[in-house]
């Protein structure tokens, strides 16, 4: 038996004009998820202050910088992506904003670790939270979204 929602009590045409407003907020939030990826990145290689604050080994560059190719690819790119799927309301949404999600909260889950472990990377870990949880909420109502249609 399907769980009721708001929307099940909805009239079906204001239903789907509420399910696809939602839609268009959460891919306003991954294209602004993009584009703090990219702001991130760009302060890290702009601002030797800002990379201070987030270098993970401030003795050894590479640890952090070992992470730019999958944030652009992952985070940043399937973000955008992710976005215009949403906007268009594309059947393919929820696989690529799950691996999107899911590309965010592994090195989310790895800094918990690192951070633990090596007592540096706190910054870093503190602005990973609320994007990992936020595109976990983005994702559980985009999949609740499409079983909607």
């Amino acid at each position: 038996m399907a769980l009721s929602t708001e929307l099940d009590r909805l009239d079906p045409a204001v239903a789907e004009r509420v399910r696809r407003s939602n839609l268009r907020v959460f891919a306003g939030y991954m294209a602004l998820q993009a584009v703090v990826g990219v702001l991130f990145w760009t302060g890290l290689a702009a601002s030797s202050e800002i990379r201070s604050t987030f270098e993970l080994l401030p003795s050894h560059h590479p640890v952090t910088d070992a992470f730019i190719l999958a944030d652009m690819v992952v985070g940043v790119g399937g973000s955008a992506l992710a976005a215009w799927a949403l906007w268009t309301d594309a059947r393919w949404a929820v696989p690529v904003v799950a691996f999107t999600t899911g590309g965010i909260v592994y090195p989310t889950l790895f800094l918990v670790c690192w951070v633990a472990m090596a007592d540096t990377g706190a910054a870093t870990l503190a602005i990973m939270i609320p994007p990992s949880v936020l595109s976990l909420y983005v994702t559980w109502r985009t999949w609740r979204a499409s079983q909607a249609r």
